[in-house]
């Protein structure tokens, strides 16, 4: 039989000791948060505790983010408060694990035969398959990453 949901709260609250498990951010303040923060910040910083006296702990992944929730913190306070979480400020720790993965590169274009000819034709005359081979590798790498960066 399906149970409702509990807060991590309720979950923990046993296994914690009493006034840890006060000081964990209520389901209703983290919904809260999204919408104070924003999508886009609401991504980057997670609220794990709220302290005496209305400072929320937020985790934050990165130091551009660090700044922007300095920036916007006054205005998320407002916005949490009003929607009946007392906020009085932000504390910020770092979260590496929340800023976001490198972009990846984008993929180097292909050659065509005719550039294709022009390595293989630049190697032709090195005897040692091995080393023909490498440099002709190396080759079509400095092709391609010249080809993406339009040289």
């Amino acid at each position: 039989m399906p149970r409702d949901p509990q807060s991590l709260k309720e979950v923990l609250g046993g296994a914690l000791p009493g006034s840890l498990a006060q000081r964990l951010p209520s389901p209703a303040l983290l919904a809260a948060w999204r919408e104070a923060a924003g999508e886009g910040l609401a991504r980057r910083a997670l609220p794990v505790s709220l302290e005496k006296g209305g400072v929320l702990v937020v985790a934050v992944g990165g130091s551009a983010w660090k700044q922007e929730l300095t920036l916007a913190g006054p205005q998320i306070c407002e916005r949490l408060s009003a929607a009946g979480h007392p906020v009085q400020r932000l504390k910020l720790v770092s979260a590496p694990s929340l800023a976001p993965p490198p972009t990846p590169p984008k993929p180097l274009p292909e050659l065509d035969a005719r550039e294709e000819g022009e390595v293989d034709a630049a190697v032709a005359g090195i005897k040692n398959p091995e080393l023909r081979a490498a440099l002709a590798s190396l080759g079509r790498a400095c092709r391609r990453a010249n080809k993406a960066s339009g040289k």
